[in-house]
């Protein structure tokens, strides 16, 4: 028997000793060609429980777990600053930026002190001023 595609390897090896009616038959046929649904293949076959195919970040490799969640929330600060400051420039445009600053407010990637005060929140940071 030949491996069809990549992670097929275990199912059908595990073919051989499953007892086969006709409905599961129409699915291992399935399942052998590459065209099963991942319904049947995880109720019929079997998955890993690990992913290999996916590497640690370098930040990990280097610094720990800490240290990367710590720059992911860092980059999400300065997307917000970013998008922040692109829309108070654009304000003066139209009313499409005052939405999109409203959009921010309400989505918690921005918060509000008074009417017209909004600065760029950092996850980071548990709570901060004006936030919830």
């Amino acid at each position: 028997m030949t491996i069809i595609t990549k992670g097929m390897g275990a199912i059908i090896k595990k073919l051989g000793t499953i007892s086969r009616n006709r409905a599961s038959s129409k699915i291992f046929k399935k399942m052998k060609s590459g065209k099963s649904s991942r319904d049947e293949r995880i109720t019929h076959g079997i998955r890993d429980k690990t992913i290999t195919s996916v590497p640690q970040s370098e930040t990990v490799k280097k610094h720990g777990v800490k240290a990367s969640v710590a720059k992911t929330k860092s980059d999400a600060y300065l997307k917000n600053i970013e998008a922040l400051n692109k829309h108070k420039r654009a304000m003066t445009e139209g009313a499409e930026a005052k939405k999109k600053l409203k959009h921010m407010v309400d989505t918690k990637r921005a918060y509000k002190i008074g009417p017209t005060s909004i600065h760029p929140r950092d996850p980071g940071k548990k709570r901060q001023i004006g936030g919830d």
